[in-house]
């Protein structure tokens, strides 16, 4: 029987027998300070108990968290390991491509032998393109491009009035990208305009007002 189970019947009994006297009631609130005390000493525990639970509770998704940081950031460094070791090995296999293009610009198709052995380049080169391709490599915009120094690296400038000033105008070697690596920069010739910005602009205005005269 619990202490309050118990009081109930004490008081029950006291009340029938007419004996509810001082003493009675001394125990009485002696024994319900006993019970505020156990209430509030049970409220302090879960109290602490809850405050554990939340704790626990915090860590846990602290944990999950970094857990799933830990896995994103490992994912990461493994596919930038794998683009970095595929991008080296794709590094020295570029001059096999530069060396195909200028065996293609160096052949003389003049008889049916040396017709043959174009093709027959041809269709190697177009598989080894594809198989670069498949790898992800990518090769940078060229001729009529404008210049840029990120992907480009300038080796000679040109006067041209027939294009805008930093438009790529010839590539002397071509420039590839590996995803968003680039693994090397294409040479380029890069065109300038010639003519100083007062003189093109005193030869506008002249067009300008001879086309006035004319009306």
């Amino acid at each position: 029987m619990s202490m309050a189970d118990s009081l109930i019947e004490r008081a029950k009994e006291a009340t029938t027998a007419g004996a509810l006297d001082d003493k009675y009631v001394a125990e009485l609130e002696t024994e319900i300070k006993q019970l505020q005390d156990l209430s509030k000493s049970a409220q302090q525990s879960a109290d602490a108990y809850e405050k554990t639970l939340t704790d626990f509770k915090d860590k846990f998704v602290r944990l999950q968290a970094d857990f799933e940081n830990f896995r994103k950031r490992s994912a990461t460094e493994k596919t930038n390991l794998a683009t970095s070791v595929r991008g080296d090995v794709v590094s020295e296999l570029l001059p096999l491509i530069d060396n195909f293009e200028l065996a293609g610009k160096q052949l003389v198709l003049e008889t049916d032998g040396e017709k043959k052995v174009d093709a027959a380049y041809q269709g190697l080169y177009k598989q080894m393109v594809e198989i670069f391709r498949n790898l992800g490599l990518e090769a940078t915009p060229g001729a009529g491009e404008p210049f840029d120094p990120n992907i480009h690296e300038a080796i000679m400038r040109e006067p041209n009035e027939d294009v805008p000033d930093g438009t790529v105008l010839e590539e002397f070697r071509k420039g590839f990208v590996l995803g968003e690596k680039l693994l090397r920069p294409a040479m380029v010739k890069v065109s300038f305009s010639d003519v100083p910005a007062a003189a093109a602009a005193s030869t506008e205005e002249d067009k300008v007002a001879a086309g006035a005269d004319s009306e």
